[in-house]
């Protein structure tokens, strides 16, 4: 959107690939998709880590970005846009250079060390969760042993009820065990960071706050990940990481005049996921243009985007390839047709960072119908 505004744009980033993250959990049962997951930067990409943000004169106006090389980047406006870490092998580590074979070759090693696993345990009940278990159990069965463990009373809390009980009954159908309303209160040694397999072979042993005693060859924590502010120091960011924005003025970082936040990193009170991060980046370049363009616009988030005061539910969880639980506002539906707008969503999104021509266009468009239905449906 900002190149569409005749603006010089420079990406920097400390990675050589892109990476469709919704579809990291299909490669780990899936290697090959990595093929397509995970693709090169585009041509002009900066390889290098934002360390720090330069100002002259007003430390509200930021004149440039400082790498970690020693340059430095001059810029009339910054959109911190960092994301969130996540425990290896779901994301990669965010500060680690690395090409798209490299990624590639993480994500064949995470394949290998869970096919080697016979006992898996997943502790965390959210969308992570919930799709990982459904990943192992769709493509091996009851080959594999798959314990899902929540503190909660469901699974999926953050959407309806009535997704977590279609999950459930999805999962229990594939021999998952579901442990709700327990959760893991000594880890025995496994690391709560990244998911491997116990040294000298065996198993690690889990215990829970309810007695229960959880033997596993591999141990996935999906507990959440923790937002990444990027160059910001202490000024504009939260207690968690998050970055603190002003939602009346499209998103700008507090305490700076021309710094912007968007997507996972940014300290809105909303679900996280690849659509409202797209309504955070439309925001940001609204903004941004209407600053060069000198035209006063309403620049409240989300309402600048959404015409309304909260943003459209919608969300989709993947049960393997052909079943799936959707979110839209208040309605929820299971099946194959959730599975096949999961692989429309997956389809837009990989050809648009690929610049495939006319991908963009439509997926902006049916970005638009979905905000547009989500004022009025459900």
């Amino acid at each position: 959107m900002l190149r569409k505004g005749n603006l010089h744009v420079t990406l920097v980033d400390s990675k050589g690939f892109w990476e469709y993250t919704p579809g990291a959990l299909r490669c780990l049962v899936e290697p090959k998709a990595a093929r397509k997951m995970v693709q090169a930067q585009p041509r002009g990409t900066v390889r290098a880590t934002a360390v720090g943000l330069e100002s002259a004169g007003s430390d509200t106006t930021v004149t440039g970005v400082k790498l970690n090389d020693g340059s430095s980047l001059p810029a009339d406006h910054v959109v911190i846009a960092t994301g969130s870490s996540y425990p290896n092998p779901i994301k990669a580590t965010h500060d680690v250079a690395s090409s798209p074979e490299e990624r590639r070759v993480q994500i064949e090693a995470a394949h290998a060390t869970l096919v080697s696993a016979k006992n898996v345990v997943i502790v965390g009940g959210g969308t992570v969760g919930v799709e990982l278990a459904a990943e192992i159990a769709g493509k091996w069965g009851r080959h594999k042993e798959v314990t899902l463990i929540t503190p909660h009373d469901r699974l999926l809390e953050r959407m309806p009820p009535r997704a977590g009980k279609l999950a459930l009954r999805w999962l229990e159908k594939k021999g998952v065990w579901v442990i709700l309303n327990d959760r893991v209160e000594d880890w025995g040694g496994a690391p709560k960071d990244v998911a491997t397999l116990r040294p000298g072979g065996g198993d690690w042993k889990l215990r829970t706050e309810q007695g229960r005693e959880l033997r596993a060859s591999l141990v996935y924590p999906c507990i959440g990940g923790r937002s990444l502010p990027g160059p910001l120091k202490t000024r504009g960011v939260g207690k968690n990481g998050e970055v603190r924005v002003d939602m009346a003025n499209g998103l700008r970082v507090e305490g700076f005049d021309n710094v912007y936040a968007a997507g996972d990193c940014c300290g809105t009170n909303e679900e996280k996921n690849a659509f409202t991060a797209d309504l955070n980046a439309t925001a940001v370049a609204r903004g941004i243009l209407a600053s060069y363009r000198r035209k006063p616009v309403a620049l409240s988030y989300p309402r600048s985007v959404c015409g309304r005061n909260t943003t459209p539910k919608i969300a989709v969880v993947s049960l393997h390839k052909r079943n799936a639980v959707m979110q839209f506002n208040g309605l929820v539906l299971g099946g194959p047709l959730p599975a096949f707008v999961k692989g429309l969503i997956e389809f837009f999104q990989v050809h648009s960072a690929l610049g495939t021509p006319g991908v963009t266009f439509v997926w902006d468009a049916l970005e638009s119908t979905n905000v547009f239905l989500g004022r009025f449906l459900f």
